[in-house]
């Protein structure tokens, strides 16, 4: 159960203050810099339900810096980050959600308020006390060690990435946060379903692995996307089939995460009415997992195409509801309603205003560029094996 709490700041006073709200709730962790942070979430990084993080540590790296730090260390991907500043100025708020932070926190610290919005982000972070207890079954992998064997994968699949989309980390963790409280939803609305809180968290974890096909593609495929000419977008779709097949035939004691990885690797892109790739099943046919992440990306792109409306939930809310018999399911858009506050929550704190401004940016480089097709094709593709040949060794669970 994660009922664990950190902040780090300098402030002994700051320290004392966070302690005295929350010390009835959780069990608080203070840390005057960040080498004793590092050190207290390396010591409990399965019970840290949150990190409070001030922006101006006046002893050692910036708050930014110890942000992005804490999100490469293994297991705390998606722990939650709030940062704390006297002054939230816009720049700082824009660098601090792109590198990953989930919320502000402004001082003075208001005792209401702020427990109320820690409370809210654990919630949806973690699920509640019995969705936090919710054990593996039988034979099947703990959550603890999904949780682990994943951000082992996760981190691995970023480094990958990080030299193509700037911000694909911040995607991925969005992507995550939205799924959990899509499937969350689901499994409050459709309990003869089948989908429990325990199937919930791995398919959420399963989410960050939807693009991971596209380590097989050659770069020039991977930018131009899904709408791009023949036979560059065939080839763009052949992804889904590289990734389901890229978590085949793993270990047996870590199903069902390996099921859910490879369902919503292969079947991320397909729709409800059957179209969409790849060329097979239809309906409910498709798997319910892939329904969701698949659901999950349409909020995410559509929150940043309406990210300047007042009401960014309802605009969203109607263009899915367009789509509803073709794209997703009626339950799916039940369940988006149903989470409404999470997701409230998530498209106000979580934006990406640079992701499509990189893939342009390559885009314009690629076609300012004359390559010799027969020069570049070759080593690309053994780029590529190399890097698929190398994501899966060493990642046992038990492995250090």
């Amino acid at each position: 159960m994660r009922n664990t709490l950190l902040i780090i700041d300098d402030s002994e006073l700051d320290r004392a203050i966070f302690n005295e709200i929350f010390k009835k709730d959780y069990r608080v962790l203070r840390a005057a810099t960040a080498a004793e942070g590092i050190d207290q979430i390396r010591k409990n990084v399965l019970d840290i339900a949150l990190v409070v993080l001030d922006i101006c540590l006046q002893r050692g790296p910036s708050g930014f810096a110890v942000l992005e730090r804490i999100h490469k260390l293994e297991g705390c991907a998606n722990v939650p980050i709030i940062l704390l500043t006297a002054e939230a100025e816009p720049e700082w708020v824009y660098r601090g959600v792109e590198l990953g932070a989930v919320d502000f926190l402004v001082k003075p610290l208001a005792p209401v308020a702020t427990q109320a919005r820690i409370k809210s982000i654990i919630l949806e972070t973690w699920g509640n006390e019995e969705e936090q207890e919710a054990d593996a079954p039988l034979g099947k992998i703990s959550l603890a060690q999904a949780e682990l064997l994943t951000q082992r994968w996760q981190k691995k699949f970023l480094s990958f990435c990080q030299n193509h989309d700037t911000t694909f980390s911040s995607y991925v963790q969005r992507l995550r946060i939205i799924t959990s409280a899509l499937s969350n939803a689901y499994s409050e609305l459709f309990p003869e379903s089948g989908l429990t809180a325990y199937d919930a968290k791995l398919i959420s974890m399963a989410s960050g692995f939807a693009e991971i096909g596209q380590l097989g593609l050659p770069d020039e495929i991977i930018w131009g996307g899904p709408n791009q000419p023949e036979p560059g977008r065939t080839q763009f779709f052949q992804h889904t089939k590289l990734g389901g097949d890229f978590f085949k035939d793993g270990p047996h004691e870590w199903e069902p995460l390996l099921t859910y990885c490879a369902e919503v690797a292969q079947y991320h892109h397909k729709d409800y009415d059957g179209s969409g790739f790849p060329i097979a099943l239809a309906r409910d046919e498709i798997p319910l997992s892939a329904q969701l992440v698949h659901t999950a990306m349409m909020c995410s792109d559509l929150a940043d195409r309406y990210e300047n409306e007042h009401n960014v939930f309802k605009m969203v809310y109607r263009a899915l509801s367009l789509r509803v018999g073709s794209i997703l399911s009626p339950n799916m858009l039940k369940a988006v309603e149903e989470a409404q506050k999470p997701l409230e929550k998530i498209f106000r704190t979580m934006h990406l205003k640079k992701r499509t401004e990189d893939v342009e940016e390559k885009m314009r480089v690629r076609e300012a560029l004359t390559v010799r097709p027969d020069a570049k094709a070759q080593p690309a593709k053994n780029a590529n094996k190399s890097k698929i040949n190398s994501f899966f060794r060493t990642q046992h669970p038990s492995d250090s």
